[in-house]
């Protein structure tokens, strides 16, 4: 076995309904972070804000994917890929319920890109659009910064607003709770990551 396939066997799950507690509460400590993330938190002599920044934007990411996983166990729906075998549409749209074992890879996930294009498809948000848009910015980010660095990032704090909005929406109607999240990034800006029923 070599090394790839002998790490990802480490990680070899189905995944059930009543993962999505742990979805997302580790989905929140990364938002809770990228909220929260200040320069004096890197620990680095040099680059600190192009750090900060760079770790921010992918926090959003890992956790709108997670959050996003979160919901769809939540609903009953898979989040693991299909096997090869598997004859009907291979996309995060079916029911555990209607699944047989047989017919799920559980070596591997769906992709935050397919799981964001499918989320109305398993419920009809009022404000998809919202949603998506904010949630395909961080996703954007968390693939940028996992992958690429650059000097600098030119800041347009609307992306980030995007992002907030996206994820109070999407609480709201995704968990019947009310989110309060304000990502500090200009000197002097408070933070907010707060959840209530």
């Amino acid at each position: 076995m070599d090394v790839v396939n002998e790490i990802k066997s480490q990680y070899v799950k189905v995944l059930v309904q009543k993962d999505w507690r742990q979805f997302k509460q580790v989905a929140e400590y990364y938002l809770k972070e990228a909220a929260r993330i200040k320069k004096g938190d890197i620990k680095s002599k040099t680059r600190k804000l192009l750090l900060r920044n760079s770790q921010k934007r992918l926090f959003l990411g890992i956790g709108c994917e997670l959050l996003i996983k979160a919901f769809y166990l939540k609903e009953g729906y898979c989040i693991n890929k299909f096997t090869k075998q598997f004859s009907e549409k291979k996309s995060p749209i079916h029911k555990l319920s209607d699944l047989s074992v047989k017919d799920i890879n559980e070596k591997d996930t769906f992709t935050l890109d397919a799981l964001i294009n499918n989320l109305n498809k398993i419920n009809k948000f009022n404000d998809y659009n919202n949603i998506k848009r904010g949630f395909q910015i961080a996703m954007v980010f968390r693939n940028k910064e996992g992958h690429v660095t650059f000097p600098s990032h030119k800041f347009k704090e609307s992306s980030y607003r995007d992002i907030e909005s996206a994820f109070k929406i999407f609480y709201k109607e995704a968990f019947g709770e009310k989110l309060l999240f304000q990502i500090s990034m200009k000197p002097y800006e408070k933070h907010l990551f707060k959840v209530s029923k």
